[in-house]
């Protein structure tokens, strides 16, 4: 049996001493797909920066393809296949949506994209 793309175990999050999310624990199946939804200020940015290595990490795990994470900075999770374009415009203000999609695909295939476009 393989290890889930994503598995967040006990996840406690926020910003200095306040916690935006308490204890939460799910895992994303291959080719599932999963959806976050709230009202706003509820932490659904802050969990995707959380799992994205850009917010701090209180407790919990956050495990990508069975390798745990949790320690490791944005880079290295980048590495291991993890992006994150946070909903603000400021991450390269002058280039296309698709060239900023562009940006982290680095030696992968363009058929990666072409696949996320499939699915909308």
């Amino acid at each position: 049996m393989t290890a889930a793309p994503l598995e967040v175990s006990g996840l406690t999050a926020g910003y200095g001493q306040t916690r935006v999310l308490e204890d939460l624990s799910f895992g994303a199946a291959a080719g599932a797909r999963l959806a976050v939804l709230g009202r706003n200020g509820v932490g659904k940015s802050t969990l995707l920066a959380t799992i994205a290595g850009q917010t701090r990490r209180h407790a919990g795990e956050i495990k990508l393809g069975g390798v745990d994470v949790a320690g490791k900075d944005s880079a290295s999770r980048a590495w291991l296949g993890l992006g994150y374009v946070p909903q603000e415009r400021g991450i390269f203000p002058s280039l296309t949506v698709e060239e900023n999609l562009l940006v982290g695909l680095k030696d992968r295939q363009r058929s990666a994209l072409d696949e996320a476009y499939a699915m909308f």
